[in-house]
């Protein structure tokens, strides 16, 4: 009875949910009962979430300041640890004792890295400028440099 006047969808079905969300200090959203992070620039901003089955994306204005797998279960707090790269640049510590680097697992070559530099201040300082390398320069050019300089600090104490 209906066929004859069904007519085709002629765009792909974007299907989502929205919603506006404050950001906490702390650079998270609650969302379902559960919290994920966004970037440190949109803390204590209104933000637009757009929840599809299987993922999250949340927008400041025109710009994406976070993506996340959707989690359905209860009162956990979803990271991701780029997202707060700029408050290291102020506060390197907490790059040991930070909730969002916990159990960040970073790429073998940046884990390597991270032990040659070793523990303290300094050592977290100098790991938080090649991260942010890392996000301004992209992975490859900032892996270069980073072998470059090694290879040259390793035949300048030989």
């Amino acid at each position: 009875m209906e066929r004859p006047v069904l007519q085709p969808i002629l765009a792909p079905f974007d299907g989502f949910h929205e919603s506006e969300h404050a950001v906490t200090g702390t650079c998270l959203i609650s969302f379902d009962r559960n919290r994920y992070s966004v970037m440190s620039r949109a803390a204590r901003r209104t933000v637009q979430v757009r929840a599809y089955a299987g993922r999250m994306v949340i927008r400041c204005g025109e710009e994406i300041v976070g993506e996340h797998e959707r989690h359905f279960g209860r009162n956990r707090t979803i990271y991701d640890p780029w997202h707060y790269l700029p408050v290291l640049a102020h506060k390197p510590g907490a790059l040991r004792n930070g909730a969002p680097f916990q159990d960040w697992e970073l790429p073998p070559s940046l884990h390597r890295l991270r032990r040659r530099l070793g523990h303290g201040d300094e050592a977290d300082r100098r790991f938080v400028r090649v991260l942010s390398a890392v996000l301004t320069d992209g992975w490859s050019r900032s892996r270069r440099r980073c072998a470059k300089r090694w290879r040259a600090e390793r035949s300048a104490t030989t």
